[in-house]
């Protein structure tokens, strides 16, 4: 082999190297490069807004106390039970209470169908059948109205039997009442299974 075969094969495999660098690894460690820039302009947006996240939390555990005493509040007012049937059952049964001290006797309660909502609030709705004479009526509202927060008075339709004959006893009145009361829905999770 002769001085200028081997400069010429120094010179191709100084050209194939510089070809196979700049086709090859050059683009290679741009990407790598541009890629790393991004990652590190997303890191630093995300260290600055957890800064500013850092810097408002004074003001959000306040926002958090004054909703957790907004919570509390409001749980007095709110049935038990996340299902309209639940929250049924226990509108039910404090009406039978408030009629129990009324005192009144009832006759039928019936749940009625109700789709009132508002964002995770339902509210649910009774009506009873009741019998009872004057005191008992006035007792039963006083309890509904002013006794049990919880219990809101939608309906009430008052029948006497016969108001111009003269009975010997007392007056037995028919009293039909709907009462209506706010229960909070569970939350959806993203499966659409609900929350427990």
């Amino acid at each position: 082999m002769t001085a200028r075969d081997r400069r010429a094969l120094v010179l191709g495999g100084v050209v194939l190297g510089t070809a196979v660098l700049s086709l090859r690894v050059l683009p290679l460690l741009l990407r790598h490069a541009s890629g790393a820039y991004a990652q590190l302009r997303e890191r630093a947006a995300l260290l600055a807004r957890t800064r500013e996240e850092m810097a408002s939390l004074p003001s959000l555990r306040d926002s958090a106390a004054t909703l957790s005493q907004g919570l509390v509040a409001l749980a007095p007012q709110l049935l038990s039970g996340s299902t309209p049937a639940e929250a049924g059952s226990d509108l039910s049964g404090r009406m039978n209470l408030a009629a129990a001290r009324a005192p009144a006797r009832v006759e039928r309660l019936d749940l009625m169908p109700d789709s009132t909502g508002s964002g995770r609030l339902g509210r649910v709705r009774v009506r009873a059948a009741l019998e009872t004479d004057v005191r008992g009526l006035v007792a039963l509202i006083r309890a509904i109205d002013a006794g049990d927060e919880v219990l809101k008075l939608d309906e009430l339709h008052v029948d006497a039997p016969d108001p111009g004959t003269v009975n010997r006893g007392p007056e037995r009145l028919k009293v039909e009442v709907t009462v209506s009361g706010w229960y909070v829905r569970p939350r959806e999770t993203g499966n659409g299974k609900r929350e427990t």
